[in-house]
């Protein structure tokens, strides 16, 4: 059996859609290993939207539970881009494990992510320089990789030696990031592994340790899917291309709605919040269907991201209960692990990859129900939803 950790449930999907990929049977679950049986258990967290110590915790518990087991392989997956304490993270789990040294390869050659002479590019631009520089949460100020990760994770006390750059071996403790620019770079990366060794990074590097262990051989194509009807959307990213999309289906007829004025401020009531919860109910038990996002314009107020995330957990969790809804797409990894922590469903069957990092789950407990989720920068498959 395989495990993977992950610290948000989009690269959690990443990791899954990757297994299906190869014919692998993939459990999810939310913040908790999974108990039943499959080749591969993805776990995901959302230890990037947590503090430093919360993330460490959930990390040790997590690895704890899995390092008592008989798992023949352990993988922490991490952003490609290095956002999040991945430093901090990796610490926790080689307290509980039997490693002294880790292997570090969060590069993607397939979406343009390198790293060259132990700096971090993104299409041949140094990361300080890309839209990554003003990340709200882990703003890249520097393109090293060792100082990008130092200046995120302050707790690592069990890895005090980084190395990085022109690897062609591991020699001794510590963790080793290699030069990766390459499908080549990361097979030549997954050749290094040994039993000493933990595992970290990207969905790409994964797959190339399944490829290298023959863990999964049957590679299985992308999957068609669509829907006209009986659907709710949540677009929970303000990423551009989120934007144009939302807006195609506006023009398709599609009912789209964004908050409205009353609950994009600092303070709303609870009864404004229940009662556009029940106009949206109104809108969908008419339609059927359902488009929600919260604003592409700029909202700035204290703890403004934390406050109106939790505004459209409730609001969906309102939909859901009053409504009969077969498939929700969710965009966003905070704000699908918000709506699954809230709606509370824990153990999740991944049975199909829609696209790169588009993955389409069956709920254990409700067979019927479907959830497809997606990172904010990545894409919805084409003609998912199409007009009845």
């Amino acid at each position: 059996m395989i495990s993977v950790i992950a610290d948000d449930i989009t690269g959690a999907a990443e990791i899954a859609g990757v297994c299906l990929r190869y014919g692998l049977k993939v459990v999810f679950g939310i913040n908790s290993v999974p108990a039943d049986f499959a080749d591969v258990r993805v776990i995901t967290t959302d230890s990037r939207s947590a503090t430093e110590s919360e993330a460490y915790n959930i990390h040790f518990k997590l690895a704890a539970e899995i390092f008592a087991g008989s798992d023949s392989l352990v993988y922490k997956k991490c952003d490609s881009a290095l956002r999040g304490y991945v430093l901090t993270e990796l610490s926790a789990m080689l307290h509980v494990s039997k490693f002294h040294k880790i292997l570090l390869q969060p590069a993607n050659p397939f979406i343009g992510r390198c790293i060259r002479g132990g700096y971090y590019f993104i299409d041949n631009e140094l990361i300080e320089n890309t839209g990554f520089a003003t990340d709200p949460d882990f703003p890249a100020y520097n393109s090293q990789v060792q100082n990008l990760l130092l200046q995120r994770s302050a707790n690592h006390e069990n890895i005090t030696e980084l190395h990085s750059g022109n690897i062609t071996q591991l020699n001794g403790k510590g963790l080793y990031i290699p030069d990766c620019e390459s499908v080549e770079g990361l097979q030549k990366c997954s050749d290094l592994l040994n039993d000493h060794t933990l595992m970290c990074g990207s969905a790409a590097f994964f797959e190339q340790i399944l490829v290298g262990t023959k863990a999964g051989i049957i590679k299985e194509s992308q999957t068609q899917f669509n829907v006209t009807s009986n659907f709710l959307m949540i677009c929970g990213s303000s990423h551009p291309q989120s934007r144009q999309y939302v807006e195609e289906l506006r023009l398709s007829g599609f009912p789209v709605y964004g908050f409205p004025d009353l609950l994009l401020q600092e303070y709303a009531t609870a009864e404004s919040l229940v009662l556009w919860t029940q106009e949206l109910v109104t809108i969908w038990k008419t339609k059927r269907k359902l488009v929600l996002y919260v604003s592409f314009e700029k909202i700035l107020f204290p703890d403004c991201s934390k406050i109106l995330k939790t505004r459209m957990n409730q609001i969906v969790s309102g939909i859901l209960r009053d409504c009969k809804i077969n498939e929700l797409f969710i965009e966003g990894g905070a704000t699908a692990y918000g709506i699954l922590n809230l709606i509370n469903r824990k153990t999740l069957i991944p049975v199909q990859e829609l696209a790169p990092g588009v993955l389409r789950l069956q709920v254990a407990s409700t067979p019927s129900v479907h959830i497809t989720i997606k990172p904010g920068s990545y894409k919805w498959p084409d003609k998912l939803i199409v007009p009845a």
